[in-house]
C-alpha cells in the first residue's frame, strides 16, 4: 500500500493560511512585544511613519470639515478611515508613476490596475472590489502602522489618529518635500461642499483635495525600494524617528544597543542567545524556541518543494518524501525540537511562555515519531490542526 498526498487549495482566508503554517503566532508575538513593542515583520520602512504621519494630518482636516465625529467608536473611527485611505493608495500611486516598483507597496496590483485606465475612467475604489477596498484597513499600510503610531511616544496623542508633537514634524517634513503644487494647505480646504463628498472621499482627493499627487520632482520623498532599504534617511527626518522610536529608557532602544554590541553574533539565533543571555528572567527560553521554529519552517519549506519539484507529478509517496528530507530538513528539526523538551525540563519554575503548549506539542509528536515517514506525518498533522493548513489542505490518500 502507498501513500500518496494530494494537495489543494486550503478553503481557509488568506491572512491565516499563510500567516502562521504551525500555530505559533502566538509564542511569536509575546517574544516580539518583549524585545520590540510596537514593531512587527510589516513595519520595516520607517519612510512611511513619516508619510503616515502627512496622511493622517490631512486626512483629518479633512474629516473635521465633513464634521468629524467620535473616535471613540467603531462608527466614529470608519468614518475617519474613509478619509485616510485614499490618500494611503495615491502615495502608492506616486509612487508607482514614479517608475518605483519594489519597497512596501500595499495594494499595488489594484492601484496598476487603476493607473492603466484613462484617468476619466478610474473608480474611486482603485479596482478593489468593495470588500478588497474595505479590508484594506486592516492590510493596508495604516493597519501595519497602527500600533506602531499608537504606542511610540509624540507619533499621536495614543488614539492613533490624531498627531503629537513628533507626528506633526514628520507631517509638515513631508509637506516641504513635495512639489509646490502637491503641498496641501489649510486654505485648500475652506471651500467646497462637504456634504457632497460624503461616501466619495476617494474621488474627492482625487479630484479635489489632491488633484496634483502624481505631479513630477526631481527630489523624490517616496517609500524605501528594496534597494535601498539598508540606507539612511535623511538626517532631520531620522532625527525625529529616532525620538519617537528609540525614545529614552525604552526597551526597543535597549535592545538595539545591546545587539549593536553583539559583534560575534553572526546569525538569527546567535543573536537571540545574546538578548536571553542579558534578559534571563523573560527570555531565557527564546533561543531554544527560535532555532525549533526556524527549524520546523525549513522543514515545511523542504516538504513543499519536494511535493512541487514534479510539475507533471504531484503526488509523491509519504515515504519518497522521508527519504528526500531524512537528512535535509529532518535531522535538524528533531534535534531542535529536543533542545526545547530539555529546556521546558530544566525550567519548571520558571514559567512558561504563552503559547509554549503548541510549541511543545510539535515537538512532542515529533519526538514519539519513530521514522522518517512518522516524522513527516507529524508535522503535517501539527500544520493541519494548529496552523494554517485547514481541513481542505491535504487529503492523504491509499491505493
Amino acid at each position: 500500500m502507498n501513500e500518496n498526498w494530494y494537495f489543494t487549495a486550503p478553503w481557509d482566508p488568506v491572512p491565516i493560511r499563510r500567516g502562521d503554517a504551525l500555530g505559533f503566532r502566538l509564542i511569536a508575538d509575546h517574544f516580539a512585544d518583549l524585545i520590540a513593542p510596537g514593531l512587527s515583520n510589516g513595519t520595516s520602512d520607517a519612510r512611511w511613519i513619516a508619510i503616515l504621519s502627512w496622511c493622517l494630518q490631512w486626512s483629518g482636516v479633512a474629516w473635521r470639515k465633513a464634521g468629524g465625529g467620535d473616535l471613540s467608536t467603531r462608527d466614529g473611527q470608519k468614518a475617519r478611515y474613509a478619509w485616510l485611505r485614499p490618500l494611503e493608495l495615491l502615495w502608492v500611486a506616486r509612487t508607482l508613476e514614479s517608475g518605483q516598483t519594489t519597497g512596501q507597496l500595499r495594494g499595488k496590483r489594484g492601484v496598476q490596475r487603476w493607473l492603466n485606465l484613462k484617468e476619466r475612467k478610474r473608480p474611486a475604489n482603485f479596482t478593489m472590489s468593495a470588500d478588497q477596498f474595505r479590508r484594506y484597513r486592516q492590510i493596508g499600510t495604516y493597519g501595519v502602522y497602527r500600533v506602531a503610531l499608537r504606542s511610540m511616544p509624540g507619533l499621536t496623542t495614543g488614539d492613533g489618529w490624531t498627531l503629537g508633537d513628533e507626528g506633526q514634524k514628520l507631517a509638515k517634513l513631508v509637506n516641504q518635500n513635495l512639489p509646490k503644487s502637491a503641498q496641501l494647505e489649510q486654505e485648500q480646504f475652506k471651500s467646497t461642499r462637504w456634504g457632497s463628498w460624503s461616501g466619495n472621499e476617494a474621488r474627492y482627493w482625487v479630484e479635489n483635495g489632491w488633484k496634483d499627487w502624481n505631479c513630477k520632482s526631481s527630489r523624490q520623498f517616496l517609500p524605501t525600494p528594496n534597494e535601498a532599504i539598508l540606507e539612511l534617511l535623511p538626517n532631520e527626518e531620522r532625527k525625529i524617528l529616532r525620538a519617537a522610536i528609540f525614545d529614552k529608557d525604552s526597551t526597543r532602544l535597549k535592545m538595539a544597543e545591546i545587539v549593536a554590541r553583539a559583534e560575534n553574533a553572526k546569525t538569527h539565533a546567535e543573536i537571540c542567545d545574546v538578548l536571553a543571555k542579558n534578559f534571563p528572567d523573560t527570555l531565557s527560553s527564546l533561543p531554544a524556541f527560535t532555532r525549533f521554529a526556524d527549524a520546523a519552517m525549513d522543514a515545511m519549506r523542504a516538504m513543499w518543494i519536494q511535493i512541487n519539484q514534479n510539475k507533471d507529478s504531484q503526488t509523491p509517496t509519504i515515504d519518497s518524501i522521508a527519504g528526500s528530507m531524512k537528512s535535509n530538513g529532518l535531522e535538524p528539526l528533531l534535534k531542535a525540537g529536543r533542545e526545547w523538551c530539555a529546556w521546558l525540563k530544566s525550567n519548571q519554575q520558571s514559567g512558561f511562555p504563552k503559547g509554549h503548549d503548541v510549541v511543545t506539542a510539535l515537538a512532542e509528536s515529533l519526538s514519539k515519531a519513530k521514522t522518517p515517514t512518522d516524522q513527516i506525518r507529524a508535522l503535517s498533522l501539527h500544520h493541519e490542526e494548529y496552523g494554517g493548513g485547514g481541513a481542505g489542505s491535504a487529503f492523504r490518500m491509499t491505493s
